[in-house]
């Protein structure tokens, strides 16, 4: 996102979690599916943490599934940490 951007709820940074997923994954059919959104306000930055699961089609039906773990930069709304663990 750009530096003049300021991540000031939840919905925000929901969009800037999705666009980063989507990027990861050019023309992929993703599904998102959000849990946890809360923000932590510290001394030296404040950030927001989104955590959910992502599915994404791969061959034919099979379904690949991770839950990941965000932080992203209430200042900016870049991605500062990403977590990322494979469902079985």
């Amino acid at each position: 996102m750009s530096d003049d951007v300021r991540i000031e709820d939840a919905t925000t940074a929901e969009f800037a979690a999705r666009r980063y997923l989507e990027s990861q994954y050019p023309g992929k059919a993703i599904e998102v599916k959000f849990s946890k959104i809360w923000f932590i306000g510290g001394k030296l930055k404040d950030v927001w943490e989104v955590e959910g699961i992502l599915t994404r089609r791969r061959a034919g039906l099979i379904k690949d599934r991770k839950s990941f773990r965000f932080q992203i930069d209430a200042e900016t709304g870049d991605v500062i940490g990403f977590e990322s663990v494979r469902k079985e």
